[in-house]
């Protein structure tokens, strides 16, 4: 499993926990509309959350092929300009 699909599987679960446990006290003081609107910047808030870690990885991932490329590089035996 891939670091993005792991981190939208823990989103989801976390979002679920938090429904779970929200909803008692939620839905004595807010009307549907409002704990739709709620679930909805939940709903938003991991997504953005998957979308950076996403980020991060795409970056980390750059930067160790670019440190990679720039070792091979220099390993490279370079011909001699002096016979």
């Amino acid at each position: 499993m891939d670091v993005l699909t792991r981190l939208n599987v823990i989103a989801a679960a976390a979002l679920e926990f938090k429904y779970a446990h929200t909803q008692v006290w939620r839905g004595f003081h807010m009307t549907e509309d409002e704990e739709r609107k709620a679930r909805e910047r939940d709903e938003i808030a991991a997504r953005v959350a998957a979308f950076r870690a996403t980020q991060e990885k795409f970056k980390r991932e750059r930067e160790e092929y670019f440190v990679s490329t720039l070792e091979n590089a220099r390993k490279v035996e370079r011909p001699s300009l002096w016979p």
